[in-house]
């Protein structure tokens, strides 16, 4: 027998009166899940074939307190990076000409020591672009991009004519090109664009 339960704080799924549910496998009845979902738990059906003797392919759930608590994080995350987004910029650098019409670089105060450049398309943050700092403090002169995932960032890995060293997947060769992955999310086999060259870009 099995008793379902919260993954992620472990409270158990119990009844009217209080009592442990048991079940016969980590593959919940229908009526349990509908109920279950009726009463705010999240379900993540398992592994129809398998999920009822296999715990780790079963059905995963969570309490309504920790999808509440969840939820909170995550709004308070959003709430926190949007406010920084929306920092003054002390200086953009306008790249339509590059990247289509309305695309820009912009840096607040405190991105300017760190390299680091905002890449906007008319009032939307869609991501950022920095150089590469070194275990040791030193910047490199590859670029990282990443993309705004509404609660901070994701690493986007460049496409590989355009990457700072063969086989450097997550290392841009140029700002631009960086800009350039976010905007146009380019295929990993992708030639460069045509205003690319093979020399180092300006960081400026």
């Amino acid at each position: 027998m099995y008793i379902p339960q919260c993954g992620t704080c472990a409270a158990a799924v119990t009844d009217d009166q209080g009592r442990e549910h048991t079940v016969a496998g980590t593959l919940l009845p229908a009526d349990l899940r509908q109920q279950l979902a009726a009463d705010g738990w999240q379900i993540k059906e398992g592994d129809a074939r398998r999920g009822a003797s296999d715990p780790l392919l079963g059905d995963r759930l969570q309490c309504p307190a920790c999808t509440a608590a969840l939820a909170a994080r995550q709004a308070t995350a959003e709430r926190r990076h949007a406010e920084a987004l929306a920092l003054p910029r002390v200086l953009t650098r306008d790249l339509s000409a590059r990247l289509g019409p309305g695309w820009l670089l912009a840096q607040r105060a405190d991105d300017v020591e760190a390299a680091r450049w905002l890449v906007e398309h008319q009032g939307t943050v869609h991501g950022m672009v920095n150089r590469y700092r070194r275990r040791d403090g030193s910047l490199s002169s590859g670029w990282e991009a990443h993309l705004n995932a509404g609660t901070g960032w994701r690493r986007l890995d460049a496409a590989s004519a355009a990457q700072h060293r063969p086989n450097s997947s997550f290392l841009w060769s140029g700002r631009d090109l960086a800009a350039w992955g976010i905007a146009h999310r380019p295929h990993h086999s992708a030639p460069r664009p045509p205003w690319a060259t093979r020399t180092r870009q300006a960081v400026g």
